[in-house]
């Protein structure tokens, strides 16, 4: 750690080498890593390698921006990240195997399969999990449209009904105790049944069928989805949880 630290006293100024007005963190970037580099005797990286670098690994930092955010950060958030950032490895993994793949990419192709791996392992179980699943159904943003399987879309909806079912057998039993405490002798002796009212679309047939939205709007018009919005999507994905969630170590 020693040597490191000493290493950004021998980083020249990098807004001495720059234009003025120009941004100066680029320039200094590139200067510290070049000092990394001579201060343990390694090769310097060429600019098209460094570029090539942060391509691949801009998916899992975008990911991680994500899932660390401070505003509009919900735990719906964390299994579309995470499909959507295997997604991005798997189609850089694609491309780096193509004829027309540049050297800098096909020498990476190591690291993204790393990457990929390491994902599955540490994350694929969130994938599986209730809570995480329908956390992200019920954010208006995603809905179903990060599940590519129609089987699996399927079987969410089908879920999402089932939690709402339960709200609905709940809410109607504490009514029907009320409405019999309230209920007068007279009243209570009548038992004729009412004919079946007509079937109509369910919260979550509404909710699922309608287009994703950026905010929350439509939960106004469905209160037993806003509970379990609520319910589900209470916790946040905060950032010692996420790093630990990400990290080799955690």
């Amino acid at each position: 750690m020693q040597r490191l630290s000493h290493i950004a006293t021998l980083t020249p100024q990098a807004s001495d080498l720059i234009a003025p007005g120009e941004d100066p963190a680029p320039e200094y970037d590139r200067l510290l890593l070049h000092s990394v580099c001579d201060e343990f005797g390694l090769r310097r990286f060429s600019p098209q390698e460094i570029d090539n670098f942060v391509n691949v690994m801009h998916p899992l930092a975008a990911a991680l921006n994500i899932l660390q955010g401070e505003k509009n950060t919900f735990l719906g958030y964390l299994v579309p990240t995470i499909v959507q950032l295997k997604n991005d490895l798997r189609g850089l993994l694609d491309e780096s195997s193509k004829p027309t793949a540049t050297e800098g990419l096909a020498a990476c192709r190591l690291l993204i399969q790393t990457m990929i791996q390491a994902i599955c392992k540490r994350l694929d179980g969130r994938l599986e999990e209730k809570e995480s699943i329908l956390a992200a159904v019920l954010l208006p943003m995603f809905k179903l449209d990060w599940v590519s399987d129609d089987i699996q879309r399927l079987q969410y909806r089908v879920m999402l009904k089932q939690e709402v079912q339960s709200i609905s057998v709940v809410e109607s039993e504490q009514a029907q105790t009320s409405a019999t405490e309230k209920k007068s002798s007279a009243s209570s002796f009548f038992k004729f049944t009412r004919s079946p009212a007509t079937v109509t679309k369910s919260e979550v047939d509404m909710y699922l069928d309608a287009p994703t939205a950026d905010n929350f709007h439509e939960y106004t018009v469905l209160p037993k989805l806003k509970k379990l919005f609520v319910k589900y999507n209470t916790a946040i994905p905060s950032s010692a949880p996420v790093e630990r969630l990400f990290s080799t170590g955690g």
